[in-house]
C-alpha cells in the first residue's frame, strides 16, 4: 500500500478516537485508492476496529476506575457509604446483547432489503447529528442518564444495535452513538461507548469470517495497527477539547457520516 493509503488509514483511526464513527472512511480508501476488492477490504476492516474496540474498553475501564474513586471520596465526604449510580455504570451488558443481537441480524439479514437498513442508518444520525447542533447545552460529563440504567433499556438499545449494524453492513458506534446522543447521554462518555462497541460486533463478524476463509490477517493486524495509531491521537485530541467544541465535532460528523450512507444506498439501489 502507499504512503497515502496508510496516512488516511491513520486518519481515520484519529476520527475513531475523537468521534468514534471515523471508520466509515478505512473500507473506501481501501478499495478506491488501494485498488482492493471488496470481499478482502472488509473483513479486514471489520478486524482492524476489533483493536480500537479493544483499545476504547481499557479506556472505560480506567475511566469507571477514576468514577468509582471519585464516588467513594463524595460518599465519605457527605457521610454515607452508598455510591452513586455513575460509578455503578457499565457498558459491558450493552456490549453482551449487541453481540447477541449482531448474530440474530446476521441469521434474519436475507429477509431485510439492505438498502432500506443503511437508509434507516443515515436517517438516525442526520436526525440525531442536527438534534445535537440545535440542543442548547450539552453535557461533557457525568453518567448515563436515568433511562438508560435499567436492564430492559440496555438489553433493547444492544439488540438495537447489533441488529441494525448487521443489518446495515455499518459498524456499531455509528448506530449507537447517534442512540446515546438522542436520549441526552453526556458526549465524551458517548463517545467511549460507541468505539467499545466496535468490540463485540468485530467479534462477531470476524468469527463468521475466519470460518467461511475470507479474513486476511495479515491485512488486518496492519489496519489495526495503524488505526490504534491514530485512536490514541484521536482521543488526545478530544480530551483537549472544549465541550462546544466537541460537540460540534460529532454533530457534523454525524450528518456528515448519514448524509455518506444515504448516497452510497440510493446510487447502490
Amino acid at each position: 500500500m502507499s504512503a497515502v493509503v496508510l496516512a488516511l488509514i491513520v486518519v481515520a483511526g484519529l476520527a475513531v478516537g475523537a468521534t468514534s464513527i471515523g471508520g466509515i472512511l478505512v473500507v473506501p480508501v481501501l478499495t478506491t485508492l488501494a485498488g482492493m476488492p471488496v470481499a478482502q477490504a472488509v473483513p479486514a476492516s471489520t478486524f482492524g476496529f476489533m483493536f480500537t474496540g479493544m483499545a476504547a474498553m481499557a479506556w472505560l475501564r480506567r475511566r469507571r476506575k477514576a468514577e468509582a474513586a471519585a464516588d467513594a471520596v463524595a460518599a465519605r465526604n457527605a457521610g454515607s457509604g452508598a455510591l452513586t449510580p455513575a460509578s455503578t455504570t457499565q457498558p459491558l451488558a450493552l456490549y453482551g446483547w449487541a453481540l447477541l443481537g449482531a448474530a440474530l441480524g446476521a441469521l434474519t439479514l436475507q429477509w431485510l432489503p439492505a438498502t432500506a437498513a443503511q437508509l434507516g442508518v443515515a436517517a438516525l444520525a442526520i436526525v440525531s447529528g442536527c438534534q445535537t447542533l440545535l440542543a442548547r447545552k450539552a453535557r461533557a460529563e457525568g453518567g448515563m442518564p436515568a433511562a438508560l440504567h435499567g436492564h430492559g433499556a440496555v438489553a433493547v438499545l444492544g439488540l438495537v444495535v447489533g441488529c441494525g449494524s448487521a443489518w446495515s453492513g455499518t459498524g456499531g458506534p455509528v448506530i449507537l452513538l447517534p442512540l446515546l446522543m438522542c436520549c441526552g447521554a453526556p458526549t465524551r462518555l458517548s463517545i467511549g461507548w460507541a468505539q467499545g462497541i466496535q468490540l463485540p460486533i468485530a467479534l462477531s463478524a470476524t468469527a463468521v469470517n475466519l470460518a467461511t476463509g475470507q479474513l486476511d490477517v495479515r491485512l488486518g493486524l496492519l489496519l489495526g495497527a495503524l488505526l490504534v495509531v491514530g485512536w490514541v491521537a484521536g482521543t488526545a485530541i478530544a480530551a483537549r477539547m472544549p465541550t462546544r467544541v466537541l460537540k460540534l465535532g460529532v454533530a457534523v460528523a454525524l450528518i456528515a457520516v448519514g448524509l455518506a450512507y444515504c448516497l452510497r444506498s440510493l446510487l447502490a439501489g
